[in-house]
């Protein structure tokens, strides 16, 4: 159990910086780097299909020869509409709006918890990179919790967003991305046994 927290402690960070911060942050500076190097599916410790693994390799290989930032400003910015929008209560609430339900439930946990939570001004707090960054954090620190934030907060939403995700063309990088953290997700769901309750889903 103990090397299952190490490695959602190590892929929640490293996924979670990812999806949240810019291309060109000094902190993903490594991240875009451990990608770069041709044997880092060989260091992902979960188990995939070679046609997976080279699937997954050759979309982020692709992608880090293109404008990044580019790709994340047009899935995750705008100023045209997002497809595949990174938060959950996008998904949850019956309006499809940032900030609804799910968000409230989210900070009843944290605040239940006493867990400061730092985000861009004005961000909500249900955005998947923050979530998977939470998750490694759960896992450094208070493991005991990491059953229920990730069977009632993120896993309720995330598999369904990075399908969505993983389905959109033109963004090889991030479509490799989603791909490779929903079979880390899965991973982790079968190693704690977690029971994900069945949900609608309005977008």
């Amino acid at each position: 159990m103990q090397n299952t927290f190490q490695q959602i402690s190590l892929y929640g960070r490293l996924l979670g910086s990812s999806f949240y911060y810019e291309p060109s942050d000094s902190r993903i500076a490594g991240i875009l780097d451990f990608f770069r190097q041709s044997t880092w599916m060989k260091e992902w410790d979960i188990p995939l299909e070679e046609k997976t693994c080279e699937k997954i390799t050759a979309l982020i290989k692709q992608g880090l020869t293109q404008d990044l930032t580019e790709q994340y400003q047009n899935l995750f910015i705008g100023p045209n509409e997002l497809l595949a929008p990174p938060w959950g209560s996008v998904y949850l609430d019956p309006e499809c709006v940032i900030f609804g339900n799910s968000l409230l439930a989210l900070r009843d946990f944290l605040k239940n918890h006493q867990i400061a939570f730092q985000s861009q001004q004005d961000e909500p707090e249900d955005h998947i990179g923050l979530m998977l960054m939470l998750a490694a954090y759960l896992a450094e620190t208070r493991p005991h919790l990491l059953v229920e934030f990730l069977s009632q907060h993120l896993l309720t939403w995330a598999p369904h967003f990075l399908t969505k995700l993983a389905d959109i063309e033109n963004h090889p990088f991030y479509q490799g991305l989603a791909q490779l953290t929903l079979i880390t997700l899965d991973d982790w769901k079968q190693k704690l046994s977690l029971s994900v309750p069945d949900v609608c889903f309005y977008r």
